[in-house]
């Protein structure tokens, strides 16, 4: 009952995320770089049930050692790799215990990270606001990005607005860079998005100094196809399948999947993921896989 958990204060001051895991500071050709995002976090239902049972599942798999499994680079399995979850920003003020227990689980682990969720301030599509609208809806997101204290957000937008965005909406992020990486979902999930459709691009750099990263969709919906929609079979990969993806990008690639539990995918898909990743794929969080775009360029 969320009239109940908003009895506290609204949070008004920055909550500190995790240190960055340990990643070489420089792009380097050689490797892959990606991101996983755990998506649904818009759901405040999500964040009372599921999401915190898997925040606790996390917390058992860290065991609070932050990672010493891996080999100190990039925060490689078998332990706790890096992980990016999305929460809503509204839990500021309608519960705010519920986000301060979110943070302070993270800092048992010390390899969890909170991003946005579509799209930023709200479950909305930017793209279709103009005007004082999208001014002010750009300002709220920047606002709850420094609130929680990070730099990204989940972006959607109807399948035919996607140039429009990336014209119009997603360079006014640049004047401040506080927004800096967007992980883009298409909408329906399945058709092409028309900026990125016929290029191997993995992300796109945007705004006047080209310094807001845009990246590709790339959703995984569930380890199996059984029943899936229609042209929506790359996203229902098994584990080896979506393993084989990744280790195969050509080095230098620097890329995310965004994990949604519509069809069927949970926390133990990304722990099976990352434990069968080539040793040049580096799992790095949401500040890192901007940086790295931002250096190849």
């Amino acid at each position: 009952n969320l009239s109940f958990f908003s009895r506290k204060a609204p949070i008004t001051a920055p909550l500190p995320q995790n240190p960055d895991p340990p990643l070489a500071p420089r792009y380097n050709e050689s490797k892959t770089y990606l991101a996983l995002v755990v998506g649904d976090g818009d759901n405040v239902g999500y964040l009372q049930g599921e999401r915190r049972d898997w925040m606790l599942q996390r917390e058992r798999t860290c065991g609070g050692g932050g990672g010493e499994g891996g080999d100190g680079v990039g925060g490689r399995p078998p332990f706790c790799y890096p992980l990016l979850w999305t929460i809503s920003p509204h839990v500021l003020d309608k519960a705010p215990d519920w986000l301060r227990w979110y943070y302070e689980k993270s800092y048992a682990t010390k390899r969890d990270y909170f991003t946005l969720p579509p799209s930023g301030h709200l479950y909305a599509y930017p793209a279709q606001m103009e005007g004082a609208d999208r001014a002010t809806f750009v300002a709220l997101t920047e606002r709850e990005a420094m609130l929680l204290n990070t730099s990204t957000t989940v972006d959607w937008e109807a399948a035919l607005n996607w140039e429009h965005a990336v014209d119009t909406y997603f360079p006014l992020f640049g004047n401040r860079d506080i927004v800096r990486g967007f992980f883009a979902v298409n909408v329906p999930f399945m058709l092409p998005t028309v900026p990125f459709w016929l290029s191997h691009e993995r992300y796109k750099l945007l705004g006047p100094n080209r310094s807001t990263v845009l990246f590709r969709p790339r959703e995984w919906r569930g380890t199996s196809a059984k029943g899936a929609p229609p042209l929506s079979k790359q996203d229902y990969l098994s584990v080896a399948e979506m393993a084989a993806e990744v280790n195969g990008f050509p080095r230098g690639t620097v890329s995310h999947i965004y994990l949604t539990s519509d069809g069927g995918a949970n926390l133990a898909d990304f722990d099976a993921l990352a434990a069968a990743l080539a040793p040049h794929v580096r799992i790095v969080n949401h500040q890192q896989i901007v940086e790295m775009a931002r250096q190849r360029g």
